[in-house]
């Protein structure tokens, strides 16, 4: 590999990794499912403190998913006055599927993140 494309290859990692942890939560919480009893069920109580922060991120992923549903329909609505053989078309339609795959990303993603802070909020050990 050449030197000049390592510090690129290093940026362009930390920058997603940057991005990840802003949209994703689970970094900040530890595993409770491997190791001792007691390591479990302190890796729980820790994961039990911490849940204070997974509705931002629900709020974060709700507002993600009205921003793709929002862009869904204004493609389809430019789908709806444009000739179903031009190359507009074909580029809105695409883009409308792909908002369309976000969308439904970000409601699985708003499910899991619900999901686990009602465990972490009702289920003691």
């Amino acid at each position: 590999m050449n030197n000049d494309t390592r510090p690129l290859r290093e940026n362009c990692s930390s920058r997603l990794q940057y991005w990840w942890r802003l949209a994703i939560p689970f970094w900040m919480f530890k595993d409770a499912g491997c190791g001792t009893v007691e390591q479990r069920i302190a890796n729980y109580r820790y994961n039990r403190e911490r849940r204070k922060v997974l509705p931002f991120y629900v709020l974060k992923w709700i507002g993600i998913a009205l921003c793709m549903l929002r862009i869904t329909d204004v493609l389809s609505g430019f789908m709806s006055r444009t000739a179903s053989e031009s190359a507009n078309h074909l580029c809105a339609t695409l883009f409308c599927m792909s908002a369309g795959i976000g969308f439904a990303f970000s409601c699985i993603v708003i499910t899991v993140l619900f999901a686990s802070y009602l465990y972490l909020s009702y289920v003691k050990r």
